[in-house]
């Protein structure tokens, strides 16, 4: 399952989802919700990410802007598949 690339890209696309979900809500003001909330502790939560990410990716020379964005975004559902190949770094 982990070597899936179509797991990790699921699992991407529910992050997308929830982020959408949660910039409409505040959007519309409502910053409180719990899926604005969630969606702010999980970009929180992948930038400080960051350097763990290149840490685990150093062997495959990434990108750094490719690797800060990604990782920003999807945080380890992007660094653990590109660390084993799934996905390129670079």
């Amino acid at each position: 399952m982990l070597d899936n690339r179509n797991f990790w890209l699921a699992n991407m696309a529910v992050l997308l989802v929830i982020y959408a979900i949660g910039l409409a809500l505040a959007l519309e003001g409502q910053f409180g919700h719990v899926m604005v909330r969630l969606s702010a502790i999980i970009l929180a939560a992948h930038l400080l990410e960051i350097p763990l990410a290149f840490r685990q990716l150093k062997d495959r020379k990434p990108n750094p802007l490719k690797a800060a964005l990604l990782t920003f975004v999807f945080g380890l559902v992007w660094w653990v598949p590109a660390r084993r190949g799934i996905f390129t770094a670079n």
